[in-house]
């Protein structure tokens, strides 16, 4: 196995194909990191962070990708000076799985492990947000304890998980008490009281009235709490820039969903969802008119989002990228998918000291607190 450390975002330009050949084998699909996403992230808002992709190919005539790790070096490890190297998440991005061949897996992350010992220079190295049952957490605790290195994974968290397992109707049924039921309902009939309701779908390999929807998107958002708070995606240049390259990018691979609810005309809620290359999904942001609060639109526009995926794609689940215990979705989605940090030493003498005492300190600052 070959590693090959790229730091300019034009050198990755001539691996495209290969790269998204990767995508399409991998242990595990991350849509964040596939070409058409990760570019537009690259470009637009990893300036500050100076970001370096590391390759890995299965020869020298680098005739195959079997790895790629977009990486960030910081010199402190939760605030001990250190190097410290970890997977780029940049503030839209919930989900930090490298792409990894399945038919390469152990070789693969060997090749990582042997870039960290002799080329990183690193104390520590961290992989977050990554699925902890999932098959790269698998393969990255043999490869760990065969390379003999120490694997704290304690920052475990669950969030919400929708499984394409039965119809939309019954799904809700099955899952939501007849009393909120008609609770969406009544909140639906005071909505019609208003005007015409209408619920509209722009499904994976649709296209039509693009613009629209990106505009009505980030309009929504930057109307509400995240455009007071500055999150939204329209509140920078370079970030709505990344968001208008994102969802033309999405659409134009067949891996766009979007839905919106409307009342005579005028979007009320609207949901950004992004489709992986391997038939799984994520509900990345939903954002509502405030004026409408009462009216709870981004609930039911979730459970349009319950209807339409389960009913009318082949999408065999979807991930919430939401926050733990989120006050909404987890009352609408029962499935959970577990997620952890991963923090691993290297073979660097202070290595395992300094992740054994950065952790004794962390418990015991999470004892204390709990006193």
């Amino acid at each position: 196995m070959i590693t090959q450390l790229v730091t300019a975002i034009r050198e990755l330009r001539d691996i495209v194909p290969a790269w998204d050949s990767l995508t399409r084998h991998a242990l595990e699909p991350n849509v964040f990191y596939e070409s058409w996403a990760l570019f537009p992230a690259l470009e637009s808002l990893s300036a500050q962070d100076r970001v370096a992709v590391l390759l890995v190919w299965s020869d020298a005539t680098h005739s195959r990708l079997t790895g790629l790790f977009p990486l960030v070096q910081q010199h402190s490890y939760q605030q001990f000076p250190a190097r410290h190297w970890l997977n780029w998440l940049h503030p839209h991005c919930p989900l930090g799985t490298p792409l990894v061949d399945k038919l390469y897996a152990t070789e693969t992350l060997q090749a990582l492990f042997e870039w960290l010992h002799e080329h990183s220079g690193a104390l520590a190295f961290s992989l977050n947000k990554i699925p902890a049952e999932g098959e790269f957490a698998h393969y990255l605790r043999l490869c760990a304890q065969d390379q003999g290195c120490l694997l704290n994974e304690k920052d475990i968290w669950e969030r919400a998980l929708l499984k394409a397992e039965t119809s939309g109707e019954n799904y809700v049924l099955m899952h939501q008490r007849k009393k909120k039921r008609k609770e969406y309902s009544r909140l639906r009939r005071r909505l019609e009281s208003l005007g015409k309701l209408e619920f509209q779908a722009l499904l994976p390999g649709q296209g039509q009235s693009l613009s629209d929807w990106i505009n009505d998107f980030l309009r929504l958002e930057e109307q509400g709490w995240k455009g007071r708070a500055l999150t939204a995606m329209s509140c920078h240049g370079g970030e709505r820039e990344f968001a208008e390259h994102l969802m033309r990018n999405a659409a134009a691979n067949g891996q766009l969903m979007m839905l919106r609810l409307l009342v005579d005309g005028k979007s009320i809620a609207i949901k950004l969802n992004l489709v992986s290359a391997t038939q799984g999904s994520y509900a990345l942001k939903i954002a509502y008119h405030e004026d409408y609060a009462a009216y709870s639109p981004g609930v039911l526009l979730e459970l349009e989002n319950i209807y339409r995926t389960l009913n009318d794609t082949s999408l065999e689940w979807m991930d919430s990228c939401a926050t733990p215990n989120h006050p909404m979705i987890d009352h609408l989605w029962v499935e959970r998918r577990k997620m952890v940090n991963f923090h691993l030493s290297t073979q660097h003498p202070l290595s395992k000291p300094l992740l054994h005492t950065m952790q004794f300190v962390k418990s015991a600052y999470h004892y204390y607190k709990r006193k």
